[in-house]
């Protein structure tokens, strides 16, 4: 009886173990809203984008908007003359981005960027995320065995400059630099999947080394965006002004087109 007694007591603490795993790994992937990213990126108006910049203490404040936005569902490919049961059709999203900023740097900020070989551009990311689990959907690296389990695949063109601009010191040294950026991304998804979000992120620190280092697991796809310098841990204040997303969603006004505005709020 006591060795009975035993082995149940045994077997409750292990589901109870099993459980509270359970929850802890749940918390752990509610990632955008729990960690206060603001969802309040749309199209054709400017949202203020805060990051860190070299050669300024606190945070510098940039705008984005989406300029360009269309969207077509295309039916499931078909075998034999039908459609493939159980396959989903295909949404495919093509977007352009467009980032400024209006302020003229300082010249120690310039410096630090002649130094470096920098601009204000690489303290921005553009980042294609799952809502839910915070996963990085622009790598093939989302699950253990290499796959992309979401079936999200994503192109996107490098970042063009705009608006060239320079500052000159008396000695003669220039510093050349773009006032507005631009690039576009093309994003494939199954029509069903309702969780692919678009964000255009500053980040919290301002060394470049430093940052790509931290930055290095989410963008291969094995950490989070949680785990990114995009978010402050401890400060949803902070986080909501570095992060800025979309959650793009099939229109409900039409079966094959996105409207303007597709996003859930």
């Amino acid at each position: 009886m006591k060795r009975f007694c035993r082995l149940l007591a045994l077997l409750i603490t292990i589901v109870l173990l099993a459980d509270g795993t359970a929850i802890t790994s749940h918390a752990a992937f509610n990632d955008l809203k729990k960690t206060g990213c603001s969802f309040n990126f749309y199209k054709g108006s400017w949202v203020q984008v805060s990051t860190r910049l070299p050669g300024k203490k606190g945070l510098s404040k940039v705008y984005a908007k989406i300029t360009k936005y269309s969207g077509r569902e295309y039916p499931a490919a078909k075998t034999g003359g039908a459609a493939t049961s159980g396959t989903s059709s295909m949404m495919t999203v093509s977007m352009t981005i467009q980032v400024q900023n209006p302020k003229k740097p300082t010249k120690k900020m310039a410096k630090k960027f002649i130094n470096s070989g920098r601009d204000y551009i690489d303290y921005l990311d553009v980042v294609v995320v799952d809502k839910v689990t915070g996963e990085n959907l622009n790598t093939a690296e989302t699950s253990e065995d290499g796959t992309n389990y979401h079936g999200v695949s994503v192109t996107e063109t490098e970042w063009k400059g705009l608006k060239p601009q320079k500052l000159v010191w008396s000695d003669g040294t220039i510093y050349q630099y773009y006032v507005s950026y631009v690039k576009t991304l093309v994003i494939k998804f199954p029509s069903t999947y309702k969780k692919t979000c678009v964000g255009i992120c500053g980040t919290h620190v301002s060394d470049y080394d430093k940052m790509t280092d931290w930055n290095e697991g989410f963008i291969e796809g094995y950490t989070v965006f949680s785990d990114s310098t995009h978010v402050k841990m401890g400060s949803k204040k902070q986080t909501a002004q570095l992060s800025h997303f979309i959650n793009i969603k099939k229109s409900k006004k039409a079966n094959s087109y996105y409207n303007n505005s597709p996003f859930i709020r």
